[in-house]
């Protein structure tokens, strides 16, 4: 692909051709089921299986004249920083930079700088470098490795393949790794991790377990019922298999569960009673406001009644003496009438007799 890029009349068609020339008699090179896309794609037999490419633009896409076009924009810009970035226009040039850090000629000099002499490097010479260096990387390290399993071949969400996945998971081995493991310990844990995660399985034997971890741990076991054979204790780690493993996390699990929902319920109990309280004391103040309202409302009214019963009562008593005082003036009056009517009358007697002495 790169001599393409590099010969004047380079095209796919002629890149295929060679393909054709050079690896026809390859076990993994295909040409395909179709015989009239011969002129067009290629196939080649991976581990999951076969792999079509169209070779359309592949001689273009690796000359990259789109990122000459870029960096030609960026040496021309006003700002020091951007100018700057065009110092990775050549990824060979830098890669070539850590070409000794092995030491063992694997990844030279030389052969970056045979390559960066030649006419302008194209991506997949860039790639190529930059996969050397991934590999000295990766042999001068210790590297973890995350197995990724697509749902899906059309990267959406909520779409589960089956038959990929299971096919995924075949080719990677993890159902041989899974079969092995489960012949065996699968389950390791270090003696201070399993007593800590396990000592709640029999909480009432938390003081008969010994203070060294390993024997805590053979105590543990024992006490659960586990057979010798099924477990096994190294100078650190204990080895569990399944069967051992799998009871003794449901039985944590249910602890859990039951330890939960005691907490649960004790904190409810707690709260409500709180609660119950709160409100009972707040009823409580509220009758005694109420009831405090309505005693003084009952006082006020009787208070009011009193004060119109004494005002007339005051007024029939009033009324009383007076009419008592107004008789007792007549009677007086009457009596003193009776007197004058008497002197007179007296008067006139003496009168009389003294005309009729005359």
């Amino acid at each position: 692909l790169t001599e393409q890029c590099h010969m004047p009349q380079g095209s796919d068609k002629a890149y295929l051709t060679n393909l054709h020339t050079e690896f026809e008699t390859h076990q993994d090179f295909v040409k395909g089921d179709d015989r009239r896309k011969w002129d067009k794609e290629f196939g080649i037999k991976h581990y999951a299986g076969v792999v079509l490419y169209n070779v359309a633009g592949f001689v273009d896409k690796n000359r990259d004249s789109q990122q000459d076009v870029f960096f030609d924009i960026l040496l021309n810009s006003k700002s020091a920083f951007v100018r700057s970035l065009c110092e990775f226009r050549d990824l060979q040039s830098k890669v070539a930079k850590l070409g000794d850090v092995k030491g063992d000629n694997s990844f030279s000099r030389g052969t970056v700088k045979r390559l960066t002499n030649r006419a302008k490097p194209t991506v997949s010479d860039a790639f190529r470098l930059q996969l050397q260096v991934l590999v000295l990387v990766l042999e001068n390290t210790n590297p973890w490795y995350v197995r990724c399993i697509k749902p899906n071949m059309e990267k959406s969400p909520s779409i589960y393949d089956e038959k990929l996945v299971l096919d995924q998971l075949k080719y990677l081995g993890m159902l041989e790794i899974i079969r092995i493991k489960k012949q065996g310990f699968p389950v390791h844990y270090l003696f201070q991790d399993f007593k800590v995660k396990y000592l709640c399985l029999n909480i009432r034997n938390r003081y008969r377990v010994p203070k060294d971890e390993k024997e805590a741990v053979r105590f543990m076991l024992k006490s659960e019922g586990m057979a010798p054979t099924e477990w096994q204790l190294g100078k650190t780690k204990v080895f569990l298999r399944s069967c051992v493993h799998e009871p003794l996390e449901e039985k944590r699990l249910a602890t859990l569960n039951k330890s939960a929902v005691m907490i649960q319920k004790i904190w409810r109990g707690y709260t409500t009673a709180r609660q119950y309280k709160r409100i009972w004391n707040a009823a409580k103040r509220i009758q005694e406001y109420f009831l405090s309202w309505k005693l003084r409302i009952y006082f006020r009214r009787a208070r009011r009644a009193a004060v119109v019963i004494q005002a007339h009562l005051r007024g029939m008593f009033g009324r009383e003496v007076a009419t008592a005082l107004r008789e007792a003036k007549r009677v007086e009056e009457e009596r003193r009438r009776q007197e004058c009517l008497e002197i007179e009358r007296r008067l006139r007697e003496e009168d009389k007799k003294r005309d009729e002495a005359e």
